[in-house]
C-alpha cells in the first residue's frame, strides 16, 4: 500500500492538492496530511508514509526542518519540495538531502501527476529489489544449513559462513533434529504452488517460534519438508529430548489447525557435538521413510479373511524392499509353496508376484513424486535389484517411464497452475 502525507499550513492548498490528482490511477490508496513540519514528523513516526509532498515555509516546522530529520533518521521516504517563484534559495538547500522533485506553485495537475506516477514506480523498482535481495539472503542461509544437516560442507567452511550470516549455532552442547512432514494420502495431490505456499506457511510459522523460544532454527529440504534444528546446553540428553518433545507436541496440533495441514514430526536422535547433526537428520529421514510406508501399506486393503494369507499379506506390506518369494514364505510360515501359491490366487484373486510387484510399483510411484531421488535409487528402495526390470514393470502398469511419470505429473501441475 503507498501512501502520501501532504504538509501545508494552508488547509485550502491541502485539500486542492487532494483533489487536483485521481490517486487510484497511481496507485496511492492512503492521504495523509500535516500543516507543518512538527505534526508531520509525528504522522511520518506513526503512519510511516511512502511519499511526503511539502511546502518549505511554514510557521509550525518548516519544510526544511522536516526534510532533514527526515533523512537524520536514516529514512527512505520519496519527498517532493513544493515552493514559490522567490524561494529558490530553500530548493537548493532542500535539493542536498536528496529530494525527487521539485513543483513551483501553482501547481499544475499534469506534472504533480507525471512526478508522483515516477515515485510510485520507484518504490516498486525498490520493493522488488529489496525481496530479491531478502529472497537471495534466505536461500544462502537454507542452502548453508541444509549442506550442515547433510554434511556436505567443510567445519572451518561452515563457521565462517554462519559468521557471515549472523548466526550463532556452533557452541551449544546438545542438537537435535525434528523433520516435518505434511502431505497426506487422504487429501488430492497439491500443484506446485499450493506445495510452495504450505511448506512456506508452515516454515515461517516454525521459524517465529523457535526464535521467539530461542530454540534453534528452521530450514527446508529439497522435497519440502521441514527441519527444526533444537539446540541447548542441557547436560542430560534425555531432558534435552523430552523438553522439544513436549514443546513440539504442544505447538504441532495448534499450527496444523490453523494452516489446514497434515504435519507429522518424525524425530532424529539427540547428538553432542555440532559435527554430528547430520547423524540426527538421517535418523529423522529413516523416521519420515517408516511413515510413508506405512501410509502406503494402510492405502493397501488385506482383503483376504485366511488367516496365512493375511499374514502373508502383512508381511509383504512391512518387508516389500527385501528380498521376497513363495518359496521364502512358505518356509516362514511352514506351508508347502505350491499350495501357498494356489492358496494366495484363490483368496486375493491375484497371483503372489503380481501382488508383490504392485505393492513394490505403488511404493514407487509414491517416492517419485515426493522425493527427488533417481528411478534407480527407488528401485532398490522398494526391492527390485534389477532396476531395467523395475522399469518394465512400471511402464507397463502406468504406460510410462518412471522418469516421464514423474516429469508428466510435474507438467500437468504447472499446466493448471
Amino acid at each position: 500500500m503507498t501512501s502520501i502525507l501532504i504538509v501545508d499550513d494552508d488547509r485550502y492548498i491541502r485539500e486542492g492538492l487532494k483533489k487536483l490528482v485521481d490517486w487510484t490511477s497511481i496507485e496511492i490508496s492512503e492521504l495523509l496530511e500535516a500543516e507543518g513540519g512538527y505534526e508531520a514528523m509525528e504522522k511520518i513516526e506513526r503512519h510511516a508514509p511512502s511519499i511526503v509532498l511539502t511546502d518549505i515555509r511554514m510557521p509550525k516546522g518548516s519544510g526544511l526542518e522536516l526534510i532533514e530529520q527526515i533523512r537524520s533518521r536514516g529514512l527512505e521516504t520519496l519527498i517532493i519540495v513544493l515552493s514559490g517563484y522567490d524561494e529558490y534559495e530553500y530548493i537548493r538547500q532542500a535539493m542536498k538531502f536528496q529530494v525527487e522533485d521539485y513543483l513551483l506553485k501553482p501547481v499544475d495537475a499534469t506534472e504533480l501527476t507525471a512526478i508522483l506516477a515516477n515515485c510510485t514506480e520507484r518504490l516498486q523498482d525498490r520493493w522488488i529489489q529489496n525481496q530479491m535481495q531478502r529472497e537471495s539472503f534466505l536461500l544462502l542461509k537454507n542452502n548453508i544449513l541444509l549442506r550442515w544437516a547433510q554434511d556436505r560442507i567443510q567445519h572451518d567452511q561452515l563457521r565462517e559462513k554462519l559468521k557471515f550470516l549472523n548466526l550463532s549455532l556452533l557452541q551449544y552442547e546438545k542438537y537435535q533434529i525434528c523433520l516435518i512432514s505434511w502431505r497426506s494420502m487422504h487429501e488430492d495431490r497439491l500443484s506446485p504452488a499450493e506445495e510452495q505456499f504450505r511448506s512456506f506457511a508452515i516454515w515461517n510459522s516454525m521459524e517465529e517460534a523457535v526464535a521467539e523460544t530461542g530454540r534453534g532454527i528452521c530450514f527446508i529440504n529439497e522435497t519440502r519438508l521441514i527441519i527444526v534444528l533444537f539446540v541447548g546446553n542441557d547436560n542430560d540428553p534425555e531432558v534435552f529430548r523430552a523438553q522439544n518433545l513436549a514443546w513440539m507436541n504442544d505447538l504441532a496440533p495448534r499450527y496444523a489447525a490453523i494452516l489446514k495441514t497434515s504435519w507429522i514430526n518424525n524425530w532424529g536422535d539427540v547428538v553432542d557435538m555440532p559435527s554430528r547433526i547430520h547423524e540426527s537428520y538421517n535418523n529423522a529421514l529413516t523416521a519420515w521413510t517408516n511413515h510413508q510406508t506405512d501410509a502406503v501399506n494402510a492405502s493397501i486393503a488385506i482383503v483376504s479373511r485366511n488367516p496365512i494369507i493375511r499374514q502373508v499379506e502383512r508381511y509383504v506390506q512391512e518387508n516389500y524392499g527385501n528380498e521376497l518369494s513363495l518359496q521364502l514364505l512358505s518356509d516362514r510360515f511352514d506351508v508347502n509353496n505350491v499350495y501357498l501359491g494356489r492358496l494366495f490366487k484363490e483368496e486375493t484373486d491375484e497371483y503372489f508376484n503380481d501382488y508383490l510387484n504392485r505393492v513394490r510399483l505403488d511404493h514407487a510411484k509414491r517416492l517419485l513424486l515426493d522425493t527427488t531421488l533417481k528411478a534407480s535409487v527407488i528401485a532398490n528402495q522398494v526391492g527390485f535389484l534389477d532396476s531395467n526390470y523395475f522399469f518394465r514393470k512400471f511402464k507397463m502398469k502406468y504406460g510410462l517411464s518412471p522418469t516421464d511419470y514423474r516429469a508428466q505429473v510435474a507438467n500437468t501441475e504447472n499446466k493448471l497452475m
